[in-house]
């Protein structure tokens, strides 16, 4: 009798791949607030914050990014 089916029902690998999915996720989140902030630069002219923001969103893409592949190496 083979037991391998045992281990693949395990909780605790299902738990590690929910939390992968959901950083994933994340990070299509962080993509979709950096396109909406580039929009926004667009259409409202605010000339010293529009850096600043658009700088703190893709600090906010990098961040989520190594986030992901920190879970990746720690799980």
């Amino acid at each position: 009798m083979d037991f391998n089916f045992i281990s693949f029902v395990n909780p605790i690998f299902w738990i590690k791949i929910i939390t992968l999915i959901v950083i994933g996720f994340y990070v299509v989140f962080t993509f979709v607030v950096f396109t909406q902030v580039r929009i926004m630069a667009q259409i409202i002219h605010l000339p010293h914050a529009q850096g600043v923001i658009k700088m703190i969103s893709i600090i906010h893409i990098i961040l989520a990014i190594s986030l992901f592949f920190v879970a990746v190496v720690i799980l």
